[in-house]
């Protein structure tokens, strides 16, 4: 039975002093193994370093699989909202028609009120929904926004009348606006 086997507690003092003899007693194999040691630390930091560089580029890679998901997300939610959209926005435009083109002695009638009422309402929830409707007429012709209908005399690239209005989700053109245009 050596002094190390005691059943009693040793104390953090009495652990050092073991310690420190028994590095003073295999002294001599730590000198000896030197070289393999250093060739041994050199391996462990090589392979340390492999795989700090593959966990950098993990990382890397999760982070930008993250931003590509997210980007997604939205260009699906978009593309959904687009779809249904499209298919509302003619409806407006009719009301729309349908109000400009009322008489002044009709537009007392119940029914043309009904109209307005209805046409606002849609117009309420497009903004609530993030969707902005942008009148073109004395603008500029703008190739992301408008498509241009017809052409008539007048300053070139001005944009005179429109059949419809262009509309955008956020900063995505929604639809294009159909225009009348100057010729020049």
């Amino acid at each position: 039975m050596t002094k190390h086997d005691k059943k009693t507690k040793t104390t953090p003092e009495e652990v050092e002093k073991i310690l420190e003899e028994e590095l003073v007693n295999n002294e001599w194999i730590i000198e000896e193994n030197d070289t393999i040691n250093e060739e041994i630390i050199e391996n462990i930091d090589s392979e340390c370093d492999k795989l700090k560089e593959a966990f950098t580029r993990q990382q890397a890679d999760y982070d930008n699989f993250k931003k590509r998901v997210e980007r997604d997300k939205e260009d699906m939610i978009f593309f959904l909202k687009a779809d249904i959209l499209k298919k509302i926005l003619p409806r407006i435009d009719d009301l729309q028609r349908i109000i400009s083109q009322t008489p002044d002695e009709q537009k007392t009638w119940t029914v043309y009120t009904w109209i307005v009422s209805i046409e606002k309402k849609l117009l309420q929830d497009l903004e609530r929904m993030g969707v902005k409707a942008f009148e073109s007429k004395w603008e500029q012709i703008n190739i992301e926004r408008h498509e241009v209908m017809t052409q008539i005399p007048w300053e070139e690239w001005i944009i005179l009348d429109e059949f419809e209005k262009w509309y955008s989700i956020g900063d995505r053109v929604l639809r294009v606006a159909k225009v009348v245009v100057g010729q020049g």
